[in-house]
């Protein structure tokens, strides 16, 4: 079974001859990779020419949203045991000084952290690789179809929990008293992700987007009870925003057009939160003053996240466990493809029209 590499300065994924692991040291758990899901971050990582490749390594295993089963555990590993069903963590520490070893791990700056198939550690678009407890998220089999998911559930969860934080700090429990009216920006994987974030905690939303509202993409936000608003029927010159507006505004897209556009209709004391940029980003002119202004007199916050924390990767299986019932048959309808490694390279470069998620399939 081969593995899905990136090389540097070459924009096309080569298929290669697995890393074998080194035997099992003290506290750490042999994985065989069962799915992997392909993210736009693996595009970028090719796009970009430049991999975050191991030292010494002129290319990057590629693979973060991984579901694997253990094969093996060290003596003196506890709460895993050969035949379990996991999903990784991507980010882990490496290399922290004093000043940061107290913080979170998605909150440690550059050069202080790897992430697995991301920058600096090879990811697990491999047949076996060894992990530490720690990094792995036990995962129930009534659900391990849809699990790769978590992982980008996860990023979407911390968006909309650390937004809760904040409003809860500067205005109590109000979100709670009245759910929050949320945008999300977008029908991506993080798109669809937010969506079953906010759907958990049964807050309404609005999906903006521009397919048709007709199409496939489209349908599948009204399969959530949400509501999908195309670009073309997006008009707030005249709106009154604290009735009609959004708290919530999660940008998916990582357009800075869609961005400073759908600033424009967030409520008194809205905040949004980017979870997505461009890898490159380039000069724009934007009236970004007007966005500054209804900011200032409207006490908006606007938060750029990444990543998440281990609590939000416990959050996405426990979410795709908690609305199996109601909507598990819509989940199941974003992965949109399947794929065996062989025929995997061209999803690695492309996106299919109304694709959501591609997962390749090791050892099914």
């Amino acid at each position: 079974m081969k593995s899905i590499a990136a090389f540097k300065g070459q924009q096309n994924p080569v298929l290669v001859d697995p890393i074998c692991p080194e035997p099992l040291s003290s506290n750490q758990v042999r994985c065989e990779t069962v799915l992997l899901g392909i993210c736009g971050t693996d595009r970028e990582i090719l796009h970009s020419l430049t991999p975050g490749c191991p030292e010494n390594d002129d290319f990057l295993v590629l693979g973060h949203e991984c579901l694997a089963r253990v094969v093996e555990i060290a003596h003196d590993v506890d709460g895993f045991n050969p035949g379990d069903l996991v999903v990784p963590a991507v980010r882990r520490p490496a290399g922290v000084d004093d000043s940061v070893i107290k913080r979170r791990v998605d909150m440690m700056p550059w050069g202080c952290y790897v992430e697995r198939g991301i920058v600096g550690e090879h990811g697990f678009s491999l047949p076996t690789w060894n992990d530490q407890p720690e990094f792995l998220f036990h995962v129930p089999e009534h659900i391990a179809e849809v699990a790769v998911l978590a992982e980008p559930i996860s990023v979407s969860e911390k968006a909309v929990r650390e937004a809760e934080q904040i409003q809860a700090a500067r205005l109590g429990d109000i979100w709670e008293q009245r759910p929050p009216r949320v945008l999300i920006t977008g029908l991506g994987p993080i798109a669809f992700a937010a969506v079953i974030a906010c759907r958990s905690r049964n807050w309404p939303v609005t999906v903006y987007g521009r397919d048709p509202s007709d199409s496939f993409r489209a349908s599948l936000v009204t399969e959530f009870d949400a509501e999908y608003l195309n670009q073309d029927d997006w008009n707030w010159d005249h709106a009154d925003l604290d009735r009609d507006g959004f708290d919530l505004i999660l940008e998916c897209t990582g357009s800075d057009q869609v961005a400073i556009k759908t600033a424009l209709a967030l409520s008194s004391c809205g905040i949004m939160v980017w979870e997505g940029c461009s890898r490159t980003p380039e000069p724009a002119n934007h009236n970004l003053s007007l966005i500054m202004r209804n900011a200032i007199l409207r006490n908006h916050v606007f938060l750029g996240t990444v990543n998440n924390a281990p609590r939000d990767m416990q959050s996405g299986v426990d979410y795709l466990v908690a609305l199996d019932d109601k909507y598990g048959h819509v989940i199941r309808k974003m992965i949109t493809n399947r794929v065996t490694p062989d025929d995997s390279l061209w999803h690695y470069q492309n996106r299919e029209p109304q694709g959501i998620k591609t997962v390749v399939t090791y050892n099914v």
